[in-house]
């Protein structure tokens, strides 16, 4: 018979990573620019009979619930406040499974090439903390005796696997009667199973727990990866970046050294800096924190949450704007937003030969060239505001912002350090706030996460986004933010957004699909900009 799977995701996660990201279940969890599920459903690519089981007040999303179906994924939902081994009969019972084999997967558990194919085997892996575990009794020839739960800080009992969070059972019907047997206790019903069928322990070839705050960053630090142009490495300690470009990162290493104490510390705490074969690097002491970005696309934070965020990130702004230059501050908005938005489009149209010179349309109505839309948005800037340069962090999207929620302050990471060719800390407060709204206002941390949808016809462009419920309250409250007088929205700030997603058509050419977002994007915004 064909084996039933199940992610069992039925419940939502704990206080502690509830705190943190919002009531999601462990599989919706983020992990960078992706869900949990998304690693989980790599890990078990070739299983057939797969479903994931949810919570039945979990407002699953119109994009995930694509994203699952284009994955062969039934979704089940099952009652709130089951315990895991309720929820397990509940979905079984669901399905009729009947007497065929059942293979159950922990929601907030990764495990590397799962055994598939073999049934009444338990993956076992290494304590790697306190917390509580059930551990495997062992006999002869790795057979599962009974599982036991050690108490979170016990050191359980030298030699014994855990039990990783990957069980297979060979008869769902067996497994029935055990679990209701043992009234629903997951342990028990699995230890009355072992007392009528032989199962053996298989160790994990990479077991990745989420399920605890403290696991959940080591997890995913273990599947972070960086951007193409950038190498990062990540020990666990510290944060190493390195490239070939030595302008670029001695410039960001010279800021993070340079910028004085009160915005030091709202940034990453740079440890070292040099030339090491052949590329520039620095050293930042790593944090295991979430980034904003996950917050915002992956999270279900509720608005009291978002506004505790969004005050933390004014405090590095007015921690910035405290400490100014002697320079003109329109001079660097000019050169960012004007000339580097020039430059950059020519690129664009010679790599990729896109007609930047020819008009265009956003939803079916006409709209200026990319190169027209581009003069407007320089003549919406106000160049003669006669503001002082003050540090200027330049490069404040969401994505480069992890947020403390105990200290309730952010930490800054990756800043430009360059306005033109000269590096330096100093340049417009109004172009970090661009940057900010280009993640809250812009969408642009959807577009890199690919939550979008994106219509294209004879130069007809249209965009959509996932819904988030905090970014009304986000876009509202940037709208009433003032930082040393400069209004978060302004028309020079939304006109230097909007530039934004012209500017960063080129530093996508591997990905064609989202250059055509952030075109589309930046249509949609000028559209809405000229709309007032």
């Amino acid at each position: 018979m064909a084996t039933l799977r199940l992610i069992m995701s039925g419940a939502v996660v704990g206080q502690e990573l509830a705190a943190e990201f919002g009531p999601l279940p462990p599989a919706f969890l983020p992990v960078g620019t992706r869900r949990l599920y998304d690693l989980q459903l790599d890990a078990l690519e070739g299983a057939e009979g797969l479903h994931m089981v949810l919570p039945e007040t979990f407002r699953l999303a119109a994009h995930d619930a694509r994203r699952l179906a284009e994955r062969g994924i039934e979704v089940l939902t099952v009652p709130e406040g089951l315990r895991l081994g309720e929820a397990l009969v509940y979905a079984i019972n669901s399905v009729g499974a009947g007497e065929g084999p059942v293979h159950v997967l922990h929601g907030d558990t990764l495990i590397a090439r799962p055994p598939l194919d073999r049934h009444d085997v338990i993956v076992g892996g290494p304590r790697a903390n306190e917390y509580a575990w059930a551990e495997m009794r062992l006999g002869q020839d790795g057979q599962v005796l009974g599982l036991e739960t050690t108490a979170a800080g016990e050191d359980g009992q030298e030699g014994r696997p855990i039990a990783a969070g990957y069980f297979s059972f060979s008869s769902s019907l067996g497994l029935l009667r055990s679990l209701t047997r043992m009234r629903g206790d997951f342990i028990a019903g699995v230890n009355h199973y072992l007392g009528e069928r032989r199962m053996e322990t298989v160790p994990a070839a990479e077991w990745l727990d989420f399920g605890h705050l403290q696991t959940f960053f080591q997890s995913r630090l273990a599947v972070t990866t960086a951007r193409a142009f950038n190498t990062v490495r990540i020990d666990g300690l510290t944060a190493r970046k390195s490239s070939q470009d030595r302008a670029k990162i001695r410039a960001e290493a010279h800021w993070l050294n340079a910028i004085p104490a009160p915005v030091q510390i709202h940034t990453a705490r740079l440890l070292a800096h040099g030339v090491a074969d052949g590329n520039a690097f620095y050293e930042t002491e790593y944090a295991f924190l979430p980034v904003v970005s996950e917050l915002f696309v992956h999270g279900q934070l509720g608005r009291h949450s978002w506004m505790r965020v969004l005050s933390a990130i004014e405090a590095l702004l007015a921690a910035c704007a405290a400490d100014t230059g002697e320079g003109s501050a329109d001079a660097a908005l000019r050169a960012l937003c004007v000339d580097k938005t020039a430059a950059r489009l020519e690129r664009f149209a010679r790599e990729t030969g896109f007609p930047i010179d020819r008009p265009l349309r956003y939803a079916g109505r006409p709209t200026p060239s990319l190169t027209e839309i581009a003069e407007r948005l320089a003549q919406a800037l106000d160049l003669e505001s006669g503001r002082r340069e003050c540090v200027m962090h330049g490069d404040l999207c969401f994505s480069n912002l992890l947020y403390d929620s105990r200290l309730r302050r952010v930490r800054a990471l990756d800043p430009r350090g360059l306005v033109g060719e000269r590096p330096g800390i100093y340049g417009d407060l109004r172009y970090d706030l661009a940057k900010l709204a280009h993640s809250a206002v812009g969408r642009y941390d959807q577009i890199i996460a690919g939550r979008y949808d994106l219509a294209e016809a004879d130069g007809d462009f249209e965009l959509t986004f996932e819904e988030i419920a905090a970014q009304p309250w986000l876009e509202g409250a940037l709208g009433e933010m003032r930082v040393d007088g400069a209004e978060a929205l302004s028309l020079t700030v939304q006109a230097a957004m909007t530039g934004l997603f012209l500017s960063m058509l080129p530093l996508h050419a591997d990905r064609p699909d989202r250059q055509r977002a952030f075109l589309a994007n930046a249509l949609r915004l000028h559209r809405d900009l000229e709309a007032g």
